[in-house]
């Protein structure tokens, strides 16, 4: 995990649960919006697969509440806090104008940086806030793309930056939020908080999060976003992971 690396600290229990809950998260608003009838890009598949959606999510719940228990007092509030507001995201939270990408930057930031912080008695120094107001703009910046996708459907309930500002505009202000993270990460680096090998895996990241994003087309196929923009998380972890064996 990213976090992890950037933080030299691990939690194979907060991994886990990241990993659950996600499942359940992406699961839970779909069968929501399947049942109020919104439309959106996989609502067939959901329709013809909500029996085995189900059973994932059942399974998740399951998983995410025995880890949940194990978990310090201060981690379990804030997962209840982010746990909440994933819970109401579909039920009207993203209907509020321009809501819809920072509620997934701050849930996915949180989940990510904090729990590990807390869980693991990480000091919330400088270096923290930087993490995460980095990882907040990164998780911004590829979002972008998923509401271009879906703008066509978005523009029944919901106001998104590409809808409101226009498909290059909203690459432009992703551009924006891509060229701070890369300015925070210099100025880490400069105060020897990030090594050389985990900036030059940043900025591959950014560069590689900047061509996907200029590339985004409402017309693009499933496969480019389903695949490509929603694997740079992985990439992430990866471009971290083989510039620490190169470097």
């Amino acid at each position: 995990m990213r976090s992890e690396i950037l933080l030299e600290s691990n939690n194979f229990k907060v991994s886990q649960f990241i990993f659950f809950s996600t499942i359940f998260a992406y699961n839970f608003q779909r069968i929501v919006r399947l049942k109020k009838g919104d439309d959106h890009s996989y609502k067939k598949w959901v329709s013809e697969n909500k029996k085995a959606i189900c059973f994932l999510i059942f399974i998740t719940i399951i998983a995410c509440g025995y880890l949940f228990f194990g978990f310090k007092s201060t981690t379990q509030l804030t997962v209840l806090f982010i746990g909440i507001i994933s819970l109401l995201y579909p039920f009207g939270l993203r209907q509020i104008p321009f809501a819809k990408i920072f509620i997934i930057s701050f849930v996915w930031s949180v989940s990510t940086i904090l729990l590990l912080v807390f869980e693991n008695n990480i000091i919330a120094d400088q270096n923290i806030v930087f993490h995460f107001m980095s990882l907040f703009l990164f998780v911004f910046a590829i979002t972008v793309p998923f509401d271009i996708r879906d703008v066509d459907y978005d523009s029944k309930k919901i106001i998104t930056i590409p809808l409101f500002f226009g498909v290059q505009r909203a690459k432009s202000i992703a551009f924006f939020a891509l060229l701070i993270c890369g300015s925070i990460s210099f100025f880490q680096h400069i105060k020897m908080i990030l090594n050389l090998s985990n900036l030059l895996a940043l900025i591959l990241l950014y560069i590689v999060s900047f061509i996907l994003i200029q590339n985004s087309d409402k017309n693009n196929g499933k496969l480019y976003f389903s695949f490509w923009v929603e694997s740079l998380g992985v990439f992430s972890y990866f471009f971290l992971i083989i510039s620490e064996l190169i470097f």
